[in-house]
């Protein structure tokens, strides 16, 4: 899915600079990739994003130009988030109704404080699925003074509050290429050979003494073979044997902030579901970033909608940008329903690699259904190569 269809804004007819800036908005995100499903735009009493499923009212409370207050409630007229945005203290914060709370820092005069502007971002964002706060922190993100189409550069971006843990440099990953993901170390030893340079052994749902043995024989393969074992959720065994690198999802973040995991140089793999996820897991010190869900998958329940082919070349244009900035590639990797016909459009949008579950592990031939993703990848580096010619 890459947006919803048949969405449409409506906005207050009083508010006269409002179309101008929508029309800006709108050209940004067509040029970005949403030709076709951006929102249509209404004349209306008030401000309101209408999708296929949800519909979401905003009531926006303004104390003098530098403090504005933004209620969206949904269908049900409940309040679902508030956003505040606080020019003059260069805070905004975005609180949901679950209770969670996102808040980032910027200096305001790197800042364009266009309210009409604010609000045509934050109203498309939404329109296109993207969460709250994801669309919040694109809209204060698209108001850089230096931003002058869909923003894409980390530098865009503020400052996020967080902890900032103390990590220190961990090892890289080979997360290049194919990445089979397993559930038992009989498929690991099956597919050690095969020409792949990274595997995750993920183990649902038994005790860690129960995946002991497993994750050890793994860990010994690996070694054995170069190949980087990633161990998914245990990470204390990766750590008590050794491994490569461990995967971590959102949820595990908050447990390891007082952890052996900070001090530990072991490799780190971390799940994104969007802008705010991937910012957040850099003060991790990441050895790669998964982006996911990309397509609808059977493989395991996933809280969120499948991002698509457009906001997964969106994503990837950030991390991009941040290897930029850092001096080295930041490693990525596409997840979520890809098989050997859609890989083709993931690998384009320039992700360092795909991982599979069930395209390999249900193939009668693994290790010819394994080269044939590496040639995928061959072909798109040879591509680019005679691109830049």
């Amino acid at each position: 899915m890459e947006s919803p269809h048949n969405s449409f804004i409506q906005f207050p007819t009083a508010i006269q600079a409002f179309p101008c800036a929508m029309k800006s908005v709108r050209e940004k995100a067509q040029f970005a990739g949403f030709s076709g499903v951006t929102p249509e735009v209404v004349e209306s009493d008030k401000f309101s994003v209408a999708m296929q499923q949800q519909r979401f009212y905003f009531s926006i409370k303004q104390d003098g130009h530098s403090h504005i207050q933004i209620d969206i409630s949904n269908n049900d007229n409940a309040l679902f988030a508030s956003i505040t945005l606080s020019s003059s203290q260069g805070k905004d914060v975005v609180q949901l109704s679950d209770g969670r709370i996102f808040e980032w820092h910027y200096r305001a005069s790197d800042y364009n404080q266009s309210d009409e502007s604010y609000m045509a971002w934050l109203l498309t964002s939404i329109s296109l699925g993207f969460t709250i706060e994801d669309s919040a922190l694109l809209s204060r993100s698209a108001l850089h003074v230096s931003c002058e189409t869909w923003p894409s550069q980390i530098n865009y971006f503020p400052r996020l509050s967080n902890k900032q843990v103390q990590v220190i440099e961990r090892k890289p990953s080979q997360c290049f290429g194919l990445y089979p993901v397993v559930d038992t170390v009989e498929l690991v030893e099956e597919l050690i050979t095969s020409g792949v340079k990274i595997l995750q052994l993920r183990v649902k749902d038994k005790s860690p003494s129960e995946v002991a043995e497993d994750v050890k024989r793994a860990i010994e393969l690996g070694r054995q073979y170069a190949v980087d074992i990633v161990i998914n959720d245990y990470w204390q065994l990766a750590i008590e044997h050794q491994a490569s690198c461990i995967h971590l999802g959102q949820e595990d973040l908050a447990a390891i902030e007082d952890s052996s995991l900070l001090s530990s140089d072991i490799g780190l793999g971390i799940s994104t579901h969007g802008y705010f996820e991937i910012i957040n897991a850099l003060q991790y010190k990441p050895s790669y970033l998964a982006l996911g869900h990309i397509f609808p998958t059977t493989t395991k329940d996933m809280p969120s909608s499948p991002q698509g082919l457009i906001k997964l070349n969106l994503y990837q244009k950030l991390i991009a940008s941040i290897g930029k900035q850092r001096g080295f590639t930041l490693p990525s990797v596409a997840i979520g329903g890809i098989d050997m016909s859609r890989a083709p459009q993931v690998i384009k949008t320039g992700v360092t690699s795909v991982a599979v579950v069930r395209a390999v592990t249900l193939a009668t031939n693994k290790a010819e259904v394994v080269q044939q993703f590496q040639n995928l990848f061959n072909a798109e580096k040879h591509e680019a190569i005679d691109v830049n010619r």
